[in-house]
Order: structure tokens, then sequence, then C-alpha cells
């Protein structure tokens, strides 16, 4: 199938409210989707294949074993793990990848399809790609979305809430965000913070990490490496000090959580290039 017609019946997929066609196989298509998910055309990667893959995958569309194996294609070395370390294109395919291991957790959680040593093991190979991936682009002139801070916490935020990942891995997260936060060669401004946050919560929710340890985490925000020249020192400042401002306020609300909110106004205080 050739690129436009693969674009053609996606959309005449869409405008019959994602039900699958007669004569047409899900799963299938779904193949072929996966083939293209890392393509450079936004429109059929983002508002046509992921779209469509996840109404699929939510919707029960496609079976469980189907589920379990576009799981470990999207976690294979043509997918996720394509190009990591590469700041070029094939960031898409790994991103893209990562948002369809996020759906094929979440269809687990409803359903527990997947062993405890199966979801460990998709853990740990998104974990790689997560702290491996250099190019943290978030919008691309042209290409679109590529956002792998952004889309990497949405899968990660659907392991956080797996009763089969436990203290170890749940630290594992935690100290990726802050691998991630830290960086001083691209400034996050496409809400990437809210979205590692979002897994946090799920992580706080859990409540297997004593508050004392998520707290000493936070404090560890104040021992940042700088290299003294601008605008790399600028950069790490910017990252810290926004995601320590989205921490505070998502929780500062929530009574359980208003100690942990308030050590990260503590340590934006202690930070803070204005006083």
């Amino acid at each position: 199938m050739e690129k436009q017609e693969l674009k053609e019946l996606l959309k005449n997929i869409q405008e019959s409210e994602y039900k699958v066609p007669e004569g047409v196989d899900p799963y299938e298509l779904s193949l072929k989707m996966m083939d293209n998910i890392g393509d450079i055309d936004s429109e059929l990667r983002d508002d046509l294949i992921l779209s469509n893959l996840f109404t699929w995958i939510y919707e029960n569309q496609l079976s469980e074993k189907q589920v379990n194996e576009l799981l470990w294609i999207a976690l294979d070395e043509n997918h996720i793990l394509k190009g990591l370390g590469n700041i070029d294109d094939s960031v898409f395919c790994r991103t893209f990848s990562s948002e369809i291991v996020a759906a094929c957790i979440y269809r687990h959680r409803m359903d527990k399809f997947l062993s405890k040593s199966d979801i460990e093991k998709a853990f740990d190979i998104l974990l790689k790609f997560y702290n491996e991936d250099k190019d943290v682009r978030g919008y691309v002139e042209v290409k679109g979305w590529a956002h792998g801070a952004a889309h990497g916490a949405d899968a990660l935020d659907e392991f956080a809430k797996c009763e089969e990942i436990g203290y170890e891995r749940l630290k594992n997260i935690l100290d990726a965000f802050y691998k991630k936060i830290n960086i001083n060669y691209y400034g996050y401004i496409h809400f990437e913070d809210e979205r590692m946050i979002t897994a946090i919560k799920s992580i706080l929710e859990r409540e297997i990490i004593p508050i004392e340890e998520i707290e000493e985490w936070i404090k560890s925000f104040n021992k940042i490496e700088k290299v003294g020249k601008y605008p790399e020192d600028l950069v790490i400042d910017f990252n810290v000090n926004m995601f320590l401002k989205s921490l505070y306020f998502r929780l500062i609300d929530i009574p359980k959580y208003e100690k942990i909110a308030n050590t990260a106004r503590e340590v934006l205080n202690e930070i803070s290039r204005f006083k």
C-alpha cells in the first residue's frame, strides 16, 4: 500500500468514527501503520496513524494477543530504539512508538494480559529509550511534533500505574526525569514538565516510595551541575525552575502532598536568581 493510499484509507476510517471498514483486517492495517509511524509527514504520523491506533487499542478493536504483538514491535530495534542517540528524523519513530507503548500498557491495565516479567522487560526497554535519547526537540518546523520528553513521560506514567512495577523501577522513573530535566542544550517550552509531573503524581498515588525519599529527590535539584557559560547555564536554570514551579502548583492544593509541594517551593527559593 502506497503512502497516499494509506492516508486516504485512514482518513475514511476517521470520518467513519474509527469503524473498521468491510474487507479490512484491523491488525494487518495496524502493522502497516507501525511501518509508517516514524514518517516525517505529521498528518500521517500524528493525525492519522496515532489517533487510529490509539482508538483501536483503547476500544478493543484489536485482541489482547494483537496488542501484545504491537507492544513488542513498538519496543524493537526498528521502532523505539531506532537511531537512539542521534538527533535527526529517526526521533519521530522513537517518540511515536513510545506513545503506542503507553496505549498498550493502558490496555493491559484494563485487561491484565501481560505477565509481570513482560511488564518489567517492556519497562526496561522504554527506560533505555528515555534515558539515552538525546533528541528532546518539541515541535519541529514542517515535520511536526517529536516531543520525546513528553511522549516518553506518558508511557512512564502508564507503567507507574501498573501494580507489577515496584519500588526500584518507580525510583528509576524519578531518576530518569531528573536526568531529562537537567540538560543545558534545550529549553522545555512545550509543557514537557507537566507530562512528567503527571507520572510523578501517579508514583505518589502508589504510596510505595516514602514521602521522605520524594522530598530528598526534590532537594537534589539544588545540586545541578553547571558548565560556567551562557546560554547553557540559563537553559538548565530555566528547565529546573519551570519543573519545580509546575510541581508546586500541581500538588499544593492536595492536602496529603502539601509537604512535598512546599519542599519544591523551598528549593525554588534557594536556587532563584531573583531575590
